[in-house]
């Protein structure tokens, strides 16, 4: 065998199996939690500016990829359903964009900014995972969240609202790809709760 066959094969071997790497790269899904902004809302905007911490995550919550939990409480990592970034930057993203936009209060800023602001909201997410019971499918995400107030009060409380949320959103099937729509309606709805839950209670503390 010449030197040059040999140089040819080892070369070609090199391709292919670099070639397959590409392709298990390939393979993963990057999914973003995302869905449509929400419409700006008839009640009047509240003329203050809310700094929304990024929220942090339990550190049961896996970060990178999809997680899915079977009725005995088993957990499987899906390896090739990843999260482009931490689910709770995501999470934390949403809810600033759809306190501004939906109009609950004139603005409403990350933890980087300088603007001064006089409510503030933070939070841990505590599940956001897959589930698949008896055969069927959801989407799990749990929160607990708080609003403080940083204006001074006669009452000398500043929080105004502790909550936990749980919500369950039901996939159309037990499919990854339908688990995490099926937390991407999660997300939603937990904004949409976040948005009239803080509404009520600045009201009661007007």
């Amino acid at each position: 065998m010449s030197w040059n066959f040999l140089v040819i094969c080892l070369s070609m071997a090199t391709i292919t199996s670099y070639g397959c790497g590409l392709w298990n790269k390939d393979a993963i899904v990057f999914h973003a939690i995302n869905y449509p902004v929400p419409e700006k809302t008839a009640e009047l905007t509240i003329p203050e500016t809310i700094m929304v911490y990024r929220f942090l995550m339990d550190s049961s919550v896996d970060t990178h990829n999809l997680v899915i939990s079977d009725q005995n409480s088993k957990t499987k990592v899906v390896s090739n359903y990843a999260w482009p970034s931490d689910p709770s930057a995501m999470l934390t993203e949403l809810v600033i964009r759809d306190l501004e936009t939906s109009g609950v209060f004139q603005k409403a800023v990350d933890q980087t900014s300088n603007v001064p602001y006089r409510y503030a909201l933070e939070g841990t997410i505590k599940k956001f995972q897959g589930i698949v019971n008896n055969s069927k499918g959801s989407g799990l995400l749990e929160a607990e969240i708080r609003l403080i107030d940083f204006e001074p009060s006669t009452a000398g409380q500043n929080q105004l609202m502790k909550k936990d949320y749980a919500l369950e959103v039901r996939s159309d099937d037990t499919s990854s790809k339908s688990l995490v729509k099926a937390l991407d309606k999660g997300a939603r709805e937990l904004s949409q709760q976040l948005r009239n839950d803080i509404r009520k209670a600045i009201k009661r503390n007007l």
